[in-house]
C-alpha cells in the first residue's frame, strides 16, 4: 500500500508528554501507595529513555530496512515502507509507502528559486528525510473531572509512533563526525605519526599494537563527545535528528514568470545504513588477512630496511640507509644492485665501487658509486632471496624486505626494492 500526501505534517494533538523521556528517573513503589497518572508517566518514560539513549549512542542514526527513494517517472518521488532510527534513538516506522509530485512541492516553493531570472537554469538541492511523528489513538470513556469546564469523557488510551517524511531545501549545519582518530586509525581519515606507527611493526606485532591503539585512541575520542544541548541526553538536537534518505537535485528553468522541471537527480547513496550485530562479527573474520598478511608464520627476525633513511650525496656518488639489525658486511657486496632508466638504452647497472657497514652499530649501510648516477629514475635493490642474500648477524637469516613488510623466514627472505628520481632524496 502506499500513501500519496504532499501536504503532511506532524500531528499538532501529539506532544512531547504523551511520549516521556526520563531514562535516569524511575518508580519506586511501596505497600499502600496511591499512584497517579505522573507515577506512570515515570514507569514508562524510564525504560522508553534507556532504549533511546543506547540506541542513540551506541547504534546511532540510519535506516534498518526498507525505505527506498526512487523517481516514479519524471517527477513523481516515491519512498517504500520500513524501518530506520533516529538521531534520538526513536523506531521510525513506514507501514505504507509515501509519493510526493516534485511539481506540487515546486510550487509551494518558489522561494527556493527567487534568484534565478527569465531564461535562467537553476538547480535546488534538498534533502529526503524521516521524521519521527505520532498521534493519539483508542478514544476510551473517562471520569469526568469536576473542574473541566469541558465536561470532557473521554480520552486517547494510544500513542501511535510513526514516520513523516519530508523534502526539506532549508540550509543544514554540518554535524562533527565522532570517533575521528579512530576513524583514522582504520583508513578513514588523514592518518598522524601515531596511527601511521603501527603499520612499521612486523606483521606478527600488528594486531596487539592496533588493539593498543584502538583503546588509547578511543579513549580519547569519546572523552570528548558530550551531548550538544545540557536539555537533551542525545548526541544531537532535535534539530538534526531526522534520518536522510537521499539527496534530490531539482534542475528548473525560469520562463514566462513561472518554473519547469528540467532533470531530477536523486542520490540515495548519501544515506546511513545500520548493519546488523552479526553481520559485523563475520565481516571482522574477513579482515583478519589484511592484518595478518597472507602468509601468517612468524617473522624469523631478519633486518629491514628503513626507506625514510635512505639519503644521497649532493653529486649523486654516495648512497646511505638504514636497517633495523646488524648486518654481516660480508653479504653484501653481492646482494646490493643500483639501477638507473635510460630514455635510450633502458635499465643501467650503475658501477658499484663499495658496500661499508658502520663498524660499530652494524645498521647504517654506505654504498659508493663508481661514478655520478647516469639516470634520474634510479632503483636500489638489496636482495633477501636467492643464492647471494644480505644476511644479519643476530639472528643469522636473510634480509626481510622493507620495514613493516610481510614476514621472513630463516631460510628466506624478501627484497627490499626502492624507485626514486634522483634529487628529491638529496642529502
Amino acid at each position: 500500500m502506499t500513501t500519496c500526501d504532499d501536504t503532511a505534517a506532524p500531528c499538532a494533538s501529539c506532544c512531547a508528554a504523551d511520549l516521556p523521556v526520563n531514562p535516569f528517573v524511575a518508580l519506586r513503589v511501596a505497600f499502600g501507595m496511591l499512584l497517579g497518572e505522573d507515577d506512570f508517566r515515570t514507569l514508562m518514560g524510564n525504560s522508553r529513555g534507556k532504549q533511546m539513549l543506547h540506541s542513540a549512542w551506541l547504534h546511532g542514526s540510519g535506516v534498518v530496512w526498507g525505505m527506498r527513494a526512487r523517481l516514479d517517472g519524471e517527477f513523481l518521488l516515491r519512498v517504500s515502507p520500513g524501518l530506520a532510527l533516529d538521531g534520538h534513538g526513536r523506531e521510525l516506522h513506514a507501514e505504507t509507502g509515501w509519493c510526493l509530485d516534485l511539481r506540487d512541492w515546486l510550487t509551494r516553493n518558489q522561494h527556493t528559486a527567487d534568484s534565478a531570472n527569465e531564461g535562467d537554469t537553476k538547480v535546488i538541492h534538498t534533502r529526503l528525510l524521516a521524521e519521527f511523528s505520532c498521534r493519539p489513538s483508542n478514544l476510551v470513556p473517562t471520569l469526568a473531572d469536576p473542574c473541566d469546564v469541558t465536561r470532557k469523557r473521554d480520552d486517547y488510551s494510544r500513542v501511535l509512533e510513526t514516520v513523516h517524511f519530508t523534502l526539506s531545501a532549508d540550509p543544514v549545519e554540518p554535524v562533527p563526525v565522532p570517533y575521528r582518530r579512530v576513524r583514522a586509525l582504520l583508513g578513514l581519515g588523514e592518518a598522524d605519526t601515531e596511527v601511521d606507527s603501527a603499520s612499521c611493526l612486523p606483521p606478527e606485532q600488528r594486531a596487539a599494537e592496533l588493539l593498543h591503539k584502538l583503546r588509547v585512541l578511543a579513549a580519547a575520542d569519546s572523552a570528548e563527545l558530550a551531548p550538544p544541548s545540557a536539555e537533551e541526553p542525545f548526541p544531537v538536537t532535535e534539530l538534526n535528528a531526522p534520518v536522510l534518505l537521499a539527496e534530490v537535485a531539482i534542475t528548473v528553468r525560469v520562463a514566462d514568470g513561472a518554473m519547469t522541471i528540467v532533470k531530477v537527480d536523486l542520490s540515495p547513496e548519501v544515506r546511513t545504513t545500520l548493519l546488523p550485530t552479526w553481520l559485523i562479527q563475520e565481516l571482522t573474520c574477513g579482515l583478519a588477512p589484511g592484518l595478518l598478511g597472507p602468509d601468517t608464520q612468524p617473522d624469523a627476525g631478519g633486518p629491514r630496511l628503513d626507506p625514510g633513511s635512505l639519503k644521497w650525496s649532493a653529486n649523486g656518488d654516495q648512497l646511505t640507509f638504514e636497517v633495523t639489525a646488524a648486518l654481516n658486511p660480508r653479504s653484501l657486496r653481492r646482494a646490493v644492485r643500483v639501477t638507473s632508466l635510460s630514455a635510450d638504452r633502458g635499465w643501467v647497472d650503475e658501477d658499484i665501487d663499495a658496500v661499508r657497514v658502520d663498524e660499530e652499530s652494524g645498521t647504517h649501510v654506505t654504498v659508493e658509486l663508481a661514478g655520478r648516477l647516469s639516470n634520474e629514475l634510479v632503483r636500489l635493490t638489496v636482495r633477501g632471496t636467492g643464492p647471494e642474500p644480505a644476511f644479519g648477524v643476530h639472528p643469522a637469516v636473510p634480509l626481510a624486505g622493507v620495514r613493516g613488510g610481510p614476514p621472513g623466514s630463516r631460510h628466506d627472505g624478501h627484497d627490499a626494492a626502492l624507485t626514486f628520481t634522483f634529487g628529491r632524496t638529496q642529502a
